[in-house]
């Protein structure tokens, strides 16, 4: 009964090897400074990254045309969201404020097929982040950067 129990676990745990992994919870910034909701594909097969913005051309990049990959924290105070909710209650405003929003960032330099340097932008949700730059790590074969962490910056502006 073990030895069942142990084959059916590797045929399960083989059967997503090597496929591609898929992510919506992503925002691309676009030509324009905009985020805009995006899906990050990982594909360890055809050794390639892709992002699809919800609007615009979607962007492949083959894993040997990258030159870079960064990671980046920023965080800042609510200021803006706090002194929408000031108007309703003075207290709630003042604690919204005093909270900061956390951001994660990743950044892929690569050539494109003309060889010219370009770069992608996204930013990643929190719950995928540390996944997404493991997966980034190992399939890609290149170290993820982990830039100074910003405090009080939001980016990209």
């Amino acid at each position: 009964m073990r030895r069942i129990t142990l084959i059916v676990t590797l045929i399960a745990a083989g059967a997503g090897f090597g496929h591609a992994q898929t992510f919506q919870k992503v925002k691309m910034i676009d030509a324009r400074d905009q985020e805009v909701a995006a899906e990050l594909t990982l594909d360890q097969t055809g050794k390639r990254l892709s992002v699809k913005p919800a609007k615009g051309e979607a962007v492949e990049v083959p894993y040997s045309n990258i030159d870079k990959l960064a990671y980046e924290r920023s965080a800042h105070h609510r200021v803006k969201q706090g002194a929408i909710v000031m108007v309703a209650s003075l207290g709630a405003g003042a604690i919204v404020m005093a909270t900061k929003s956390k951001n994660h960032w990743f950044y892929v330099d690569y050539k494109d097929a003309g060889g010219a340097s370009k770069g992608l932008v996204l930013k990643l949700d929190k719950s995928d982040y540390e996944k997404i730059l493991q997966l980034a790590k190992d399939q890609t074969g290149k170290d993820v950067e982990t830039l100074r962490s910003q405090e009080g910056v939001k980016r990209p502006k």
